[in-house]
């Protein structure tokens, strides 16, 4: 967790190790460098690791921000699925795999300005949420460059919605990021960089991580 408050900084951070798996005899690893919990799996694809280490991730993501519930705004990485009870979040969807507007309204998203916002939509798939699209500082010239999407829970009146949506969009151009700093920018917000590169930290360096499973693991 990142707070902003004249500053940026780091005031939460949670690093856990896991082995995920399908094998019903799966054991812990331990090595010198951390423990790999068991995680069961529901199969052994790769897509179905993957669905379970970004649970456990999105699990642990709702835990951190559910301790400073004190924020008047708390925008969490990515769609709000699993946290939109914590009151005021609001999720940050930075690539747009799908398209929640029919075609006549997408003029509307490529004509928005840095520091706009389209106006906001119910978007229900399995669960309902208000959505809106805003624009970021220093994206190019392309249609959807800068672009964001936006989440709040529905379970709150359209006027609530609107002056969240409102906050969010006034207030998330200041920490757009440089391309000349990070690749991915605008989009990946400085606070967002910043405690990416300290979970990497935390983390450990990943080939001394690996000879260590390689040892605990006797390869």
């Amino acid at each position: 967790a990142v707070r902003c408050d004249g500053e940026a900084k780091v005031v939460a951070a949670e690093v856990r190790r896991g082995l995920f798996t399908s094998a019903p005899g799966a054991e812990d690893v331990a090595t010198r460098h951390g423990r790999y919990e068991v995680r069961a799996t529901s199969g052994e694809s790769s897509e179905e690791l993957w669905l379970g280490l970004q649970q456990r991730m999105g699990e642990l993501e709702q835990e951190v921000a559910g301790r400073h519930l004190d924020a008047e705004m708390i925008v969490t990485d990515g769609p709000l699925t699993g946290r939109q009870h914590i009151p005021g979040a609001v999720g940050y969807v930075k690539t747009h795999r799908v398209q929640y507007l029919p075609p006549a309204l997408q003029p509307v998203v490529a004509a928005l300005r840095p520091g706009q916002r389209t106006p906001l939509f119910l978007t229900t798939t399995s669960w309902s949420r208000y959505s809106w699209y805003a624009k970021l500082p220093g994206g190019g010239d392309g249609p959807m460059a800068g672009v964001v999407r936006c989440e709040a829970s529905a379970d709150q009146d359209v006027a609530s919605a609107r002056r969240v949506a409102d906050r969010v969009s006034v207030t998330l151009p200041r920490y757009a990021s440089a391309s000349h700093k990070d690749p991915r920018a605008p989009q990946n917000l400085y606070p967002i960089g910043g405690l990416e590169r300290e979970l990497r930290r935390r983390l450990g360096d990943p080939q001394l991580l690996y000879r260590a499973l390689r040892a605990a693991a006797k390869i």
